[in-house]
Order: C-alpha cells, then sequence, then structure tokens
C-alpha cells in the first residue's frame, strides 16, 4: 500500500517533465522563444545573446551563398529572385545582430 503514493509521486513528477514536449506546452513554449529572437530583450543573459548571434551568421552565411549564385551562373535568368531572397535573409540576420546588443536604457538601469 507504501507503493501507491510513491507511485503516484514519481508519475506526477514525469507527468512534469513531460509537460514542455506536450501540444499545448509547446506552443506556448515556443511562442517566447520566437518571441524573443524577433523582438530581442534587454535583460538577456550572455548565453541568450550568443545564440541570436549565431542564428544571425547563419542567415548571414545563408544571403552570401544566395547572392553569391547570380555571380555563379553570369547573371542569366533569375537573379532578381535570388538577389531579393538574399536581401530577406541580410536583413533577418541584422534584425538578430541587433536583438543581441539590446541593452538596458539608463533610465532603466538606475532603478
Amino acid at each position: 500500500m507504501e507503493t501507491e503514493p510513491e507511485f503516484d509521486r514519481i508519475r506526477e513528477d514525469v507527468e512534469a517533465k513531460q509537460r514542455a514536449v506536450i501540444w499545448p506546452d509547446t506552443i506556448r513554449n515556443g511562442s517566447s522563444v520566437d518571441a524573443f529572437l524577433w523582438r530581442g530583450d534587454p535583460h538577456a543573459k550572455l548565453i541568450q545573446r550568443v545564440g541570436l548571434v549565431v542564428f544571425g551568421l547563419m542567415f548571414l552565411l545563408f544571403a552570401i551563398v544566395i547572392a553569391s549564385i547570380p555571380f555563379e551562373k553570369n547573371f542569366e535568368d533569375g537573379t532578381a529572385v535570388d538577389f531579393l531572397m538574399a536581401l530577406f535573409a541580410l536583413l533577418i540576420s541584422l534584425r538578430l545582430f541587433r536583438n543581441s546588443l539590446l541593452r538596458p536604457s539608463k533610465h532603466e538601469e538606475r532603478k
């Protein structure tokens, strides 16, 4: 009879640990990550800022590769689409770099 409360406690612990991988919780957790990536956070930790820089470098590398394709094809057909895709990736990388550099305002630091 003593095993039933222990089993219930273990089951509750397992359910609490798995809560982040079940459907409604993944959407909630994913939306907070998406908001952090797109809007940034002035109070982000160093590892979060490094993660933003890594994502920004990934998009920057993608932009460079896409922009180099028309040079390889000697500016044949479809170069405008390639440059638009590269511009889009470059804008995303710049946004991520900006978000990684956000700092609290001077007024917030005094509080």
